[in-house]
């Protein structure tokens, strides 16, 4: 049995089950909410919303319920719309989980107002594009992403006892970069998309990358490897 190191926030543990594997999750990180910002959010006039990850609404859920339906809620991924559907409130989702998947739907959009809901740690990528495109942007960085010291010191002992390492953001990997970098060279790593690769990859480390963007993205991913190595040489 092959043995499964998944490192995440805070908050994020729920049950998972694969078959031919220990799954291991550890927090490193923990979600810190920028009270001040999350008060002075303003969504008056907004034609789109823009929300970063599921954290971001249930800082501001009842903002979100008060929106007319002429508003398009754009979640990053299927995990951040089932949490704005909860409110039912509708929520479209980029062909790509990601920032770059969301740039390439405003392509096609209207123009118009665009307020983005985020955390402090989030690169300036997807601003810059949207104002590159003539959108009218305003940010708000509702919360901040700090190391958790007991669960990096877990995470750093277990790293030399299993096969594969999977980071849930690239907030997860920078937790434990110091004391992981050299242990992650021998071991397969798996990130979650394309700024937590790149990240990961800045250090010397090749990580894999699931095609779809989420935890059902890299568990589908865990099993094909499961499958090959398991496979009889004909």
């Amino acid at each position: 049995m092959i043995r499964v190191l998944i490192l995440r926030a805070s908050g994020k543990i729920r049950p998972i089950h694969l078959n031919g594997a220990d799954i291991i999750q550890v927090p490193v990180i923990d979600v810190v909410p920028n009270e001040d910002a999350i008060d002075r959010v303003s969504l008056n006039g907004v034609n789109y919303v823009i929300i970063m990850s599921t954290t971001v609404v249930k800082y501001v859920s009842e903002k979100l319920r008060q929106l007319s339906n002429d508003v398009k809620v754009i979640g990053v991924g299927p995990q951040t719309c089932s949490e704005v559907e909860k409110l039912n409130v509708t929520c479209i989702m980029p062909r790509e989980f990601s920032s770059y998947g969301i740039i390439d739907m405003m392509r096609d959009l209207p123009r118009g107002k665009v307020v983005v809901l985020r955390s402090l740690r989030g690169n300036d990528y997807i601003i810059n594009e949207l104002k590159k495109l003539n959108y009218d942007v305003i940010e708000y960085r509702l919360y901040d992403v700090r190391p958790n010291p007991a669960g990096v010191e877990i995470a750093c002992r277990l790293i030399n006892y299993v096969d594969y390492v999977v980071f849930m953001s690239s907030m997860t990997y920078e937790a434990v970069r110091d004391c992981a970098r050299d242990a992650l060279r021998g071991k397969s790593v798996i990130a979650i998309g394309k700024v937590t690769e790149s990240r990961i990859r800045d250090d010397g480390v090749n990580p894999l990358t699931p095609s779809e963007y989420t935890l059902n993205g890299i568990l589908r991913l865990l099993m094909n490897h499961l499958m090959t190595s398991n496979e009889s040489p004909d």
